[in-house]
């Protein structure tokens, strides 16, 4: 038995009237609700965002839905693995001070 990853993606979904979100738990997991500014944010399997997404846009509620930019963002940090090296100064590393400043 092998553990399998599956793809999710979140789904931001804008209200019109918070009351019928609930009815969005037959389409994935609701993580939150925002009665405040009137979306929620859906987790769904990746391979049925795109006709999930068409249902729930046809929803009356519902003004308008987004996809999650998140899987595509690069979350490496630095360019293409080019390690930097830091370089401290011998002075700043003494534990008395400089004879040029004033104590």
């Amino acid at each position: 038995m092998t553990f399998e990853v599956t793809q999710r993606r979140s789904v931001i979904v804008h209200l019109k009237n918070v009351r019928q979100a609930r009815q969005l738990r037959r389409f994935g997991v609701v993580s939150y609700i925002s009665e405040r500014m009137k979306y929620a944010v859906i987790y769904m399997n990746e391979a049925d965002v795109a006709t999930k997404s068409a249902l729930i846009e046809r929803l009356g509620f519902v003004s308008s839905v987004e996809l999650s930019h998140w899987p595509d963002v690069d979350t490496t940090v630095g360019s293409q693995g080019d390690g930097f090296e830091l370089s401290v100064d011998p002075s700043e590393l003494a534990d008395e001070p400089a004879e040029e400043e004033e104590l």
